[in-house]
């Protein structure tokens, strides 16, 4: 990767991190999935994306866990 590049992907890693601060892990999702598209050989972005992942894959599981039929399990 050039300097260039580099400076163009670190540029959008900080607007990533600003999405997962807002909480938008979808969309950093996909961001990071653009970066390591281009370079799979960047490691930060490849992280960052499993640790994305992971955390949306607990996030959904928990959300439907819930046995309670009479009540949304958002109000548990």
């Amino acid at each position: 990767m050039d300097r260039t590049n580099d400076k163009k992907s670190e540029a959008e890693f900080f607007q990533i991190q600003k999405l997962i601060g807002e909480q938008k892990f979808g969309e950093a999702i996909n961001r990071l999935k653009k970066i390591t598209a281009r370079d799979y050989n960047y490691l930060k972005a490849k992280t960052l994306l499993e640790y994305l992942e992971k955390i949306m894959e607990y996030h959904n599981r928990d959300i439907f866990s819930s046995t309670n039929l009479n009540m949304d399990p958002w109000f548990e």
